[in-house]
């Protein structure tokens, strides 16, 4: 399995996980502490900023210690799968993920099959 962090700019970071791993919250962590650092280095000015991270609801995203972690980092979270019930939120996510150019966003998807 692959975990591959990407933005409408290409991939930022993939990680490689040993076969029959499975992605608890340990295992996230892990990853996510190695995804941050590459972030700081190919998205320094981002990184700078506020930014969103977008999660569905898999049990590893959703577990006490992971938000915990989330918060500790300072990581904003975006949608988290059926916690989402306020509608702004839902249309500010459309509104973020329509301004991404077509063009950057197929590109993403490109460089991720890469």
């Amino acid at each position: 399995m692959v975990l591959s962090f990407f933005d409408n700019c290409g991939v930022i970071f993939q990680h490689y996980l040993p076969m029959r791993t499975s992605v608890i919250a340990a295992v996230f962590k892990d990853v996510m502490n190695m995804f941050l650092k590459k972030f700081k280095e190919k998205r320094p000015e981002m990184a700078k900023r506020d930014w969103y991270f977008h999660f569905d609801n898999a049990p590893c995203h959703t577990g006490n210690s992971t938000k915990e972690f989330l918060a500790k980092k300072g990581i904003k979270k975006m949608l988290e799968g059926v916690e989402i019930v306020d509608k702004s939120v839902q249309k500010e996510w459309t509104r973020v993920g329509r301004a991404i150019p077509e063009d950057r966003f197929r590109e993403a998807f490109r460089k991720w099959f890469e």
